[in-house]
């Protein structure tokens, strides 16, 4: 073999070491790359599923404080409930009363007379 033959075959063989090493090196530096994406989106995914967390407490506190309110809305109303029954009860008093003293005090009706 020439010398000239050993020069071309090392420049191709070179050549194909360092072409096979670039490649190596982008594949590799392409999955890291890659990976890193695939990280940033996990973690996008992440960020999203802790909104959805706080949004789902958000509407458990909405939905408590409803509850809260009802509670003393309903609490009210069955006092309301009480004290109208009280009135009720005092005024039924009353007009007993009134009655009572209407038949005391009025004279009755005189019977219409005969024909």
């Amino acid at each position: 073999m020439s010398t000239d033959t050993k020069a071309i075959i090392g420049t191709i063989v070179g050549t194909g070491v360092v072409m096979a090493g670039l490649l190596s090196a982008q594949i590799s530096s392409g999955n890291a790359s890659l990976n890193t994406r695939i990280d940033d989106v996990n973690n996008r995914i992440d960020d999203v599923y802790g909104r959805i967390d706080d949004v789902n407490n958000r509407i458990d506190d909405v939905i408590d404080e409803m509850h809260r309110r009802m509670d003393r809305i309903e609490a009210r109303l069955d006092r309301f409930d009480e004290r109208l029954r009280a009135v009720e009860i005092a005024f039924g008093k009353v007009d007993q009363r009134l009655e009572t003293l209407e038949r005391a005090i009025l004279p009755t009706a005189s019977p219409p007379p005969a024909d």
